[in-house]
């Protein structure tokens, strides 16, 4: 199953019951995550999406150049940390859903160093970013594990998560 889908309509909506679908598409994903995208394509110059991660999602912390992005929690509770160039933690905001008495919506408007862990069995997060996706644009953090190496994420996230 496809963990990325694109919606392609003029109007889209997005229903409650799309969640178990995002979920159980995020479950089946190798990276543990699925989304909607509310943008037609890469090219857009904003991307909108409705994401959903597994407890067991690592993003890899990194940066955007020249990018924004926002997102506010509907379902769960994550942390997003930020790092300096060496990888130490400079900040953590821990996030759910409104009426969580946590932060339910950040904007990082910078290039910090920062990733995403969730601290809930799954996660879903509206997300607005500028577009258009370049890979190159985004860099992952040298200092950071690997996507496939799951004894240094387990050693990297044991570090980070308080």
């Amino acid at each position: 199953m496809s963990a990325i889908f694109f919606r392609g309509q003029e109007i889209i909506e997005i229903k409650a019951n799309q969640f178990d679908d995002l979920k159980r598409a995020a479950v089946e994903a190798p990276l543990k995550r699925a989304r909607f995208c509310l943008h037609h394509d890469l090219t857009n110059q904003v991307h909108e999406m409705v994401i959903a991660f597994c407890r067991e999602s690592y993003v890899r912390p990194h940066r955007h150049k020249n990018k924004s992005e926002s997102f506010h929690v509907i379902e769960g509770k994550l942390a997003v940390i930020f790092f300096d160039d060496e990888g130490k933690v400079t900040r953590r905001i821990k996030m759910g859903p409104v009426g969580s008495n946590s932060t339910f919506l950040y904007r990082l408007s910078s290039n910090l160093w920062h990733t995403v862990v969730p601290l809930s069995e799954f996660v879903i997060i509206h997300e607005t970013t500028t577009g258009p996706f370049i890979k190159e644009e985004s860099e992952f953090a040298p200092w950071s594990s690997v996507d496939d190496d799951p004894k240094g994420i387990e050693r990297f996230l044991a570090k980070i998560i308080v």
